[in-house]
């Protein structure tokens, strides 16, 4: 489980000084097997989004919307890139409870794409323009756009709550509409609203899993209170929730306040607490977030870079990444044949023959990328899912069970194998039926699987164990004329 702590890492010093340091590191904390290990440092571009999540084990990490590079970079708090995951007109990004990352997809085919951690595909995209209704904007600048997303729960329902805006056509005019919409994960439904929001308008998971966002003026703390001022246009927000303060982004600052104690008779007031400078200029459409140290995060989308200040309004740093890169595993693609209606059951050997690494380091799981089209894969008699991980170790209790009624010759799922840090990529099982009778598999008995036996009791021919044990119609363990007549049998309609 994942926990939003605020909406971008501490690594001090001059760059090439990092650099230096951390291949020092890599070629120290790394064993021999890893030489070919690379840091790489990793600059952004556009940044637009950007979000803190405190993980199951108690770390902390982040999630940058680096739209200029059409991706969105997991990164830890010291800054060493985890994933990357491919999006095309990125614009914002955020993570589950279970620790997918949802990623928006802005413009004429709005959606949001679904990731695992590691950055693999998990689930096919939420297709927001039809969710929504939304219709493609008549030129480039009218393009429905995803400003901010974010997971929380509600009634035991994980929901995906955005601020999108799109044109309509109203008295002959297309006005921009800004909505705040709900998606329930589960496809049970989905909701929206209008008025009152400026393209500025932000949402963030505040307190008690609570929906926290900005309207045109002002802002509303659903279920603790709200705070509004004509005078002003509000965007991003960010909370610290270890000292209950607040933080909003409006047209050239940053303003804070303490939203501990504050009720609807109690409400809060935002005082400013970082002007913008020409060092570091604050624009009304940047993102903000409070990393775990308090430290407030700033994506400076212009610049292409995010700018840490310290709780107390002075410049900290800008922030740093690298990439540790290790090369992917190879899998390969193999077969595997059943009797009709029998299960089929794995090995480790299976997959371990099939899988190499540049480093030589062992394979430590494979994960089930696609499920069979016809039967089921049960780990210890449970039936496995999509993107299921599981460890070499239990390999040995992987197995396929044909449906009753087996559809077609063939079926197959894909799979992956992970090196103990990155996986490789998928690579096939197909699983082939094998009659009784059927030497190569084609699905037909034939004169010509007589005469293979014939030629094999003659010593004429070897056959491997899979062809003997599908000519070896009474399972006897022997090949021989017997066999040869059941075959004959079956082909001229003989029953035996």
């Amino acid at each position: 489980m994942s926990l939003q702590i605020g909406k971008g890492s501490q690594i001090k010093g001059r760059w090439k000084l990092l650099v230096l340091v951390m291949t020092l590191l890599a070629s120290v904390i790394f064993s021999s097997s890893t030489a070919m290990a690379a840091v790489v440092p990793v600059t952004l571009n556009q940044p637009k989004d950007i979000q803190f999540f405190k993980m199951d084990a108690g770390e902390t990490e982040m999630l940058i919307a680096d739209s200029g590079n059409n991706r969105v970079i997991r990164a830890t708090t010291e800054g060493r890139v985890l994933a990357t995951m491919e999006v095309p007109h990125l614009t914002a990004a955020t993570m589950g409870s279970n620790g997918l990352i949802y990623a928006a997809e802005s413009g004429a085919e709005a959606k949001v794409h679904i990731f695992n951690p590691d950055g693999t595909e998990h689930a096919p995209p939420i297709d927001i323009m039809s969710k929504f209704s939304l219709t493609a904007g008549t030129d480039e600048n009218k393009q429905p756009y995803i400003k901010s997303m974010v997971l929380f729960t509600k009634n035991n329902s994980e929901q995906l709550a955005m601020f999108y805006s799109t044109y309509v056509v109203f008295m002959n005019a297309q006005q921009k509409m800004i909505t705040l919409a709900t998606i329930r994960l589960d496809s049970s439904g989905y909701g929206s609203s209008g008025g009152g929001y400026s393209e500025n308008s932000n949402v963030i998971l505040g307190d008690n899993n609570e929906l926290w966002y900005t309207q045109t003026t002002g802002l509303v703390l659903n279920n603790l209170t709200n705070a509004f001022n004509s005078s002003d246009d509000y965007g991003d927000l960010a909370i610290d929730p270890d000292k209950k303060l607040l933080y909003v982004v409006n047209r050239n600052q940053i303003m804070r306040t303490s939203y501990e104690g504050v009720s609807y008779y109690n409400r809060p007031v935002l005082s400013p607490w970082l002007s913008s400078s020409d060092n570091y200029p604050i624009d009304i459409s940047n993102s903000i977030a409070v990393g775990p140290g308090g430290e407030v995060y700033m994506a400076d989308t212009v610049r292409n870079r995010v700018v840490i200040f310290n709780s107390d309004g002075t410049y900290n740093r800008l922030l740093s990444l690298i990439e540790i890169t290790t090369p992917k595993p190879v899998t390969s693609p193999f077969s595997k044949t059943i009797k009709h209606g029998a299960p089929l059951v794995f090995s480790a050997t299976d997959f371990v023959s099939n899988y190499a690494d540049p480093e030589n380091q062992p394979m430590t799981d494979i994960r089930i990328i696609s499920l069979p089209d016809s039967g089921k894969l049960q780990l210890n008699d449970t039936d496995v899912v999509k993107d299921q991980v599981i460890p070499v170790t239990e390999l040995e209790r992987l197995s396929f069970i044909p449906s009753s009624v087996y559809t077609g010759m063939k079926t197959s799922f894909s799979w992956q194998a992970k090196n103990g840090s990155v996986f490789s990529s998928s690579a096939d099982v197909t699983i082939a039926l094998r009659i009784k009778g059927d030497a190569n598999g084609d699905g037909v008995i034939t004169p010509a699987d007589a005469l293979l036996v014939n030629k094999y009791i003659k010593g004429l021919i070897t056959l491997p164990p899979s062809q003997i044990e599908a000519l070896d119609m009474n399972d006897d363990g022997v090949l021989d004329a017997e066999d040869s007549a059941l075959i004959m049998g079956i082909y001229l309609g003989i029953k035996s």
